[in-house]
């Protein structure tokens, strides 16, 4: 029986997550609306606070305002380069590794080493080594989100089915071809749980680096907001970081969702 997940049931999941989370919402509504605590304001205010501050500029100003761009785009622009970075470095050397076994034996035990250094206790030897900058910051994202990357592709290309590889040079396809139409294909489930898992840690990694030594970004401006005691803006800054946590993982599985298409028929064809 094929594991596919239909359509509809699919549609269903969504709509009961989504329920959930209005549910949710409602009851923190309910609760704080009548408080008279500052630490915790409604979402309705928080959401209020969110779109004056990065998306009130109107039509003719492209809705977004000037703090989006100091707040936000730096964010998320050292949050696509570093995770590139680390996507490339990543799925490169786990296939080199995965491929080569001398090479592997070699290796593993230092990036075992490597991987287990935690990324934020990095950032004071970051500072000193490569200053306060976005190359900073780039770097510390970049050193800790490729190592799911690597060893999940160093993993998946290991299990790639040797019939399908044999089958591949009796037909004398080339190298080039094997990687691309055959190890890469076969080995793309795993990658893309490699890749899932990096960018949650990009997210924690950027906002660590952001809060030390920045001018903008949304690690600053959260610090910004603590150091005055605004409360309100400091939740505005929590959510938008749940937000990109959110919207990073609902692009991440579109993409996924399509690549591995093809994965999935050929599932259900072996069921």
């Amino acid at each position: 029986m094929s594991n596919t997940v239909q359509p509809n049931e699919r549609m269903l999941r969504i709509a009961v997550g989504w329920c959930g989370a209005l549910l949710l919402l409602v009851a923190w509504q309910l609760s704080t609306a009548g408080s008279d605590s500052m630490f915790f304001p409604t979402p309705l205010e928080i959401f209020d606070d969110l779109w004056e501050r990065w998306f009130s500029d109107g039509l003719a100003g492209g809705i977004l305002t000037d703090a989006f761009f100091v707040d936000v785009t730096p964010s998320l622009q050292r949050l696509l380069i570093g995770l590139l970075v680390a996507w490339t470095v990543g799925i490169s050397l786990g296939v080199l590794l995965g491929r080569i076994p001398a090479v592997a034996h070699t290796v593993e035990p230092i990036l075992h080493f490597m991987r287990a250094m935690p990324g934020p206790v990095l950032l004071p030897l970051a500072l000193v080594l490569v200053g306060t900058g976005t190359t900073m910051r780039v770097s510390l994202i970049a050193f800790g989100a490729v190592w799911p990357v690597l060893f999940n592709t160093y993993s998946a290309v290991r299990r790639v089915p040797e019939g399908y590889l044999e089958t591949a040079r009796t037909a004398r396809v080339s190298r080039l071809r094997i990687l691309f139409q055959v190890i890469l294909p076969a080995a793309s489930t795993g990658i893309f749980a490699g890749i899932r898992v990096s960018t949650s840690l990009g997210i924690i990694l950027l906002i660590a680096s952001e809060l030390v030594a920045a001018s903008d970004g949304i690690g600053f401006g959260l610090t910004q907001a603590q150091r005055s005691f605004q409360l309100l803006p400091m939740w505005s800054f929590i959510v938008a970081l749940s937000l990109l946590g959110y919207l990073s993982n609902l692009v991440l599985s579109g993409i996924e969702s399509g690549v591995l298409r093809w994965h999935r028929l050929l599932m259900a064809v072996q069921d």
